[in-house]
């Protein structure tokens, strides 16, 4: 019985550790108050390949901007697997104007090191281009 017990430690002792090698530590990414401070941003992560990362940056569609599509440096070291938007906390009430937040997933693919870079745009001729801008250095393990 205690060895049964034992193997049985042992196993979900494996898939813990298993499921938490797949998340990289904390995500990354910016709210708007450090928009508001700084329209430039610069983080650097290291995570293993395999490993997801969650980058959250402010966004507001109702002002009109909205992140461009992310570009990465070097895609054989890092992958995109979803984007969606987080609309904001709502409560019982709805915000009307609040912002919510662009939610990027990226993976390590392989060992190496890129750069993900993204800006917060008017998307229309004549619009604002880069009015804040991002950059995430990754270093896939």
């Amino acid at each position: 019985m205690a060895l049964r017990s034992f193997l049985i430690t042992l196993l979900c002792a494996s898939v813990v550790a298993a499921c938490s090698a797949t998340q990289a530590a904390g995500p990354a990414g910016a709210t708007c108050e450090q928009f508001g401070s700084t329209p430039s941003i610069a983080q650097t992560r290291t995570f293993d390949t395999g490993a997801d990362l969650i980058v959250v940056l402010c966004s507001n569609p109702s002002t009109g901007f909205a992140w461009d599509e992310p570009q990465i440096a070097d895609a054989a070291v890092l992958r995109i697997v979803d984007r969606t938007y987080q609309a904001p906390d709502q409560g019982t009430l709805p915000i009307v104007g609040a912002a919510g937040g662009d939610v990027l997933t990226v993976r390590g693919v392989e060992r190496g090191t890129t750069t993900l870079s993204i800006r917060y745009s008017q998307p229309w001729e004549g619009g604002t281009q880069g009015e804040w801008t991002y950059a995430l250095k990754v270093t896939v393990r």
